[in-house]
């Protein structure tokens, strides 16, 4: 069994993994409020676990995963109000779409995917046993936890109970006896959907799903609970005070691992303030390959800027990759056993690559640097291809091996055929064209859209510098036909594809 680091949000740090169970991994990660369609925020948790996932299990744990589904609260009662169906027809609805895009996207789905309504008796018993031992306390119909009766509140979100007295407040219409407290069960309002309790009729709060249906699932101690960095605090926070009251054991879950934010127009992507950005919309401008590549080039835990230039990035990465692996799956090894010096040398690279790429995976889930690893892979293969055509059949079946291995590791499917804003081929047969006009020789190592348009932008520079100006015009004019804007900032200039 290899052993695996990663950041643990409780200690701070970057620790070993040591399972509760030698050989298994289990992990809980909060799932979907199904109030309306998921955004490119819930798609990056989705890929990062995915992978978390994919990479414990190829280094040998058996792994079970689940993650929720929150089908009742304030937001999902207001929106079926807005959309004149029930909260839970609107429940429904979201839940089966998100699942249609995760499908989409490549994400395997969780062994299971828990609803809160499914689950109403578990957190009646849960209140109860919160009430029994001094943790929570009933008011005309609510319950509410007790935050100063845990002592170790904060303990995750490294805050301290006078610094959040400070900004807390009770609401008119609360019944809580200090600002701190959070709600585990609210009474019924008129017209709202609500289930019987010793308190009444109610629904719960937020909080206390994750903590019963993780304990229910899991047990107590389990190994990894994941989610957003923006659920470190209220939510985990809360969930931890929860289930270590349930339980009056310590620790919850043993490792906590967070995704960073992603924004746009460097705001923090939030439903709440409405600069949201729709994964079924991102899926109908770019590939699931492009969007995977595009989520997992930065470290899991920094935060992302969700825009075009950097999408555009992943294209052009992905569009290298897509054409190294076709030009790899149509060559025809040599079936002797007999091998030359550079497919020798070729076979050594890789062998240290894949254990580079492995290794890189086990600290600290690095998907940018195991992308280094591919590209490098693929770089000294069509080195050797240049040189010599083909390679033997025994050093094709081991590239071949790694290579599936590295895409099925990151989750990427199929990924030579994937498609872009435009027809690849076409595009590069087009440039190829264009470049004749201008007297450019395209060598044939640089057969890839970003490389060739390289190659307009430098020759243009060259024009401008001479003051060529009804050159550098007819090049920008030309590769316009093709779709393709040059953009000149800061004495730099670059370029993006227009969707045909």
């Amino acid at each position: 069994m290899n052993t695996i680091y990663f950041h643990d949000t409780m200690q701070g740090k970057k620790v070993e993994f040591v399972p509760r169970i030698p050989g298994e991994m289990s992990m809980y990660v909060c799932g979907l409020t199904t109030s309306n369609d998921s955004h490119v925020g819930h798609a990056r948790t989705a890929i990062v676990f995915d992978v978390i996932r994919r990479i414990f299990r190829k280094n040998g744990y058996n792994v079970t995963y689940i993650s929720n589904f929150t089908d009742i609260d304030d937001k999902i009662i207001q929106k079926s109000h807005e959309e004149n169906i029930t909260p839970k027809e609107l429940a429904e609805k979201y839940m089966h779409r998100y699942i249609d895009v995760i499908q989409k996207m490549h994400i395997s789905e969780p062994d299971m995917y828990p609803k809160v309504t499914d689950h109403i008796p578990e957190i009646v018993t849960a209140i109860e046993t919160l009430i029994e031992n001094g943790y929570a306390y009933e008011s005309s119909g609510d319950v509410y936890f007790h935050v100063r009766k845990s002592e170790e509140y904060g303990k995750l979100s490294k805050r301290k109970l006078d610094d959040l007295l400070s900004g807390a407040r009770i609401v008119p219409g609360e019944k809580k006896k200090d600002p701190l407290d959070f709600a585990l069960w609210k009474e019924a309002k008129p017209g709202e959907p609500s289930w019987d309790s010793p308190w009444g009729k109610g629904r719960p709060g937020w909080h206390i799903e994750c903590s019963v249906m993780a304990l229910k699932y899991l047990g107590n101690h389990f190994d990894i609970h994941g989610g957003g960095q923006d659920l470190i605090f209220p939510h985990h926070e809360n969930e931890i005070a929860q289930a270590e009251g349930i339980t009056c054991e310590k620790p919850f879950c043993r490792y906590w691992i967070h995704t960073g934010w992603v924004t746009l127009d460097k705001v923090k992507m939030s439903k709440s303030i409405g600069n949201v950005f729709r994964i079924k919309d991102a899926l109908q401008q770019y590939h699931p390959n492009v969007l995977r590549y595009f989520f997992l080039a930065t470290l899991y835990s920094s935060p992302l800027e969700f825009n075009v230039e950097a999408l555009q990035r992943a294209e052009k990465n992905v569009e290298r990759i897509a054409i190294s692996m076709r030009r790899f799956k149509t060559i025809v090894p040599r079936k002797t056993t007999e091998r030359t010096e550079i497919e020798n040398q070729l076979e050594e690279f890789c062998v240290t690559n894949h254990e580079e790429f492995h290794s890189q995976l086990r600290d600290n889930f690095n998907t940018p640097a195991a992308f280094g690893s591919i590209h490098l892979t693929l770089r000294e293969l069509n080195r050797i291809l240049d040189v010599q055509g083909t390679i033997s059949a025994a050093v094709y079946e081991k590239i071949h091996l790694y290579l599936t291995e590295y895409f099925e590791t990151l989750g990427f499917v199929d990924i030579e055929n994937t498609t872009f804003l435009y027809d690849t081929e076409e595009l590069v047969e087009s440039l190829t064209n264009l470049a004749m006009l201008f007297e450019l020789t395209i060598p044939e190592d640089q057969a890839s859209v970003d490389d060739i348009v390289s190659l307009f932008i430098e020759k243009r520079a060259h024009a401008r510098k001479n003051k060529d100006f009804a050159l550098s015009d007819k090049i920008r004019d030309k590769l316009q036909e093709c779709n393709i804007i040059l953009e000149d900032s800061l004495g730099k200039t670059s370029y993006r594809l227009e969707k045909q």
